[in-house]
This record gives structure tokens, C-alpha cells and sequence, in this order.
């Protein structure tokens, strides 16, 4: 399956089987307010950053409100990992915050949709992209052995900020917050999803009831016999 964002190369995610898998899997890691906060965060990152980026001159502006930006969204992403008890990674420089939900690993990335960047740049990132290893081989390439390794104990799973919107003051505006496993070279997606298709996945009902088909067969039952041969 193709995904594209704006103007990037097509990013390619699972098969449909294996994308309804992997929807299961964020489900039943993830509650649906984690998400809600994480979106929350992101957009109230976003904002703060263009504010505190808006008070320079417009030479410095767009570097500058990227720089404050990249610390506003840090810390909003952290309360909102904290309060969920994702236990995230301590504030410090330029870190990317890591927080921990059930069996995802879940830090944050801006993506600009108008055109492909590389993600692989610094540590952290392809470090936690690697962890997907056993994703892609479960999912992705279908391979029947990994399948019987037993259950997935580890993933990493990112919350996209798609910048490609500009605001009163020319610089960068989120539009819309995704969900997406990185493959493990983090040249493409394993899944890739809005935010709010995500939040819709808790709403579909956990269990199909299947028809009944079955057609009881009363038995015939003799009449009891009293007395004489013909039951009287």
C-alpha cells in the first residue's frame, strides 16, 4: 500500500491484512487519551513556538521560531507523555523526548508536507526505527517464521506534525497530526495514518457477531405407553 504526503516520494506501508494487525497492536497499547493529549501537545507546541518566533526581525524569524519551536514542542510532548505515564526521557538541548506506551517506544517528528526530508539525521530516530525489525517481517513481509516467535515485545511508533501551512508571520503552521511506524532504515513507513482515523479505531465495536445459521431439529417424541399396546 502507497502513502503519499504532499509532494514526498511514496512511503510504503503493510498490506491491508497487515495494516489491520498493526491497528490492533496500537489499540491495545495506546489508550485513545494518550492520543487526544499527544494532539493536544502538539498543537499547543506548535503554537507557542510561532509566538515566541514572531518577536524577531524577519531575517532571524524563520530560523529562530524553528529553534523555538523544536523547545516548545518538547515540552508540551513531555507533560502530555508524563501525565499518561510514559515515563519520557529528560528535557535536555536538543534530545528528542522518548516516552513509553506499553510496547511502543513513541517520540515526536515534524514533517514538512510540501517536500521530503531525511529523517535519518542525528541518533535517536534510526536507533528507534531499527526496533521495528520484527514489524516489518510480521507485517510487512509477511514471513511465517516471525510469526512464530511469539508476540511483538518492543516498537516504535511516531506523531507526525505535518508543517506545511504558514502563518500571519511567514512562518511554518502544523495542519495535521499523524500516526506512523517508521521502517526499520526509516526510508518509508510501515503505517501511516491520521491522527484521526486513529481515534476512530477505538470507536468500532471489539467483537462481530456472527449470524446464527444453526436450524433446531425438534425430536419426536414417542407417546408413553400405559396399560395396554396402544397407550391407553
Amino acid at each position: 500500500m502507497i502513502h503519499v504526503i504532499g509532494n514526498s516520494p511514496p512511503l510504503i506501508m503493510s498490506s491491508i491484512e497487515g495494516q489491520a494487525q498493526l491497528e490492533k497492536l496500537i489499540v491495545a497499547n495506546v489508550a485513545k487519551d494518550a492520543f487526544m493529549a499527544l494532539e493536544d501537545a502538539y498543537r499547543d507546541g506548535d503554537r507557542k513556538g510561532r509566538e515566541y518566533g514572531a518577536r524577531f526581525a524577519p531575517g532571524h524569524r524563520r530560523s529562530a521560531g524553528g529553534q523555538d519551536k523544536h523547545f516548545a514542542l518538547n515540552e508540551t510532548m513531555f507533560v502530555a507523555l508524563e501525565a499518561h505515564g510514559a515515563n519520557p526521557t529528560a528535557l535536555r538541548g536538543n534530545r528528542v523526548v522518548v516516552g513509553r506506551l506499553g510496547k511502543f517506544n513513541v517520540a515526536r517528528l515534524n514533517v514538512p508536507g510540501h517536500k521530503w526530508v531525511d529523517l535519518r539525521r542525528g541518533k535517536t530516530r534510526p536507533q528507534l526505527a531499527k526496533i521495528n525489525t520484527a514489524i516489518e517481517r510480521r507485517y510487512v513481509q509477511n514471513d511465517l517464521f516471525a510469526k512464530s516467535d511469539g508476540e511483538i515485545s518492543e516498537a516504535t511508533l511516531f506523531i507526525l506534525g505535518v508543517m506545511d501551512g504558514q502563518d500571519e508571520n511567514g512562518l511554518p503552521q502544523l495542519t495535521t497530526v499523524m500516526v506512523a511506524l517508521p521502517a526499520p532504515d526509516l526510508r518509508s513507513w510501515l503505517y501511516i495514518q491520521p491522527l484521526s482515523k486513529i481515534l476512530a479505531l477505538y470507536e468500532a465495536p471489539e467483537t462481530v457477531v456472527q449470524p446464527d445459521n444453526a436450524k433446531p431439529v425438534l425430536k419426536s417424541v414417542p407417546n408413553k405407553k400405559t396399560g395396554d399396546d396402544q397407550g391407553n
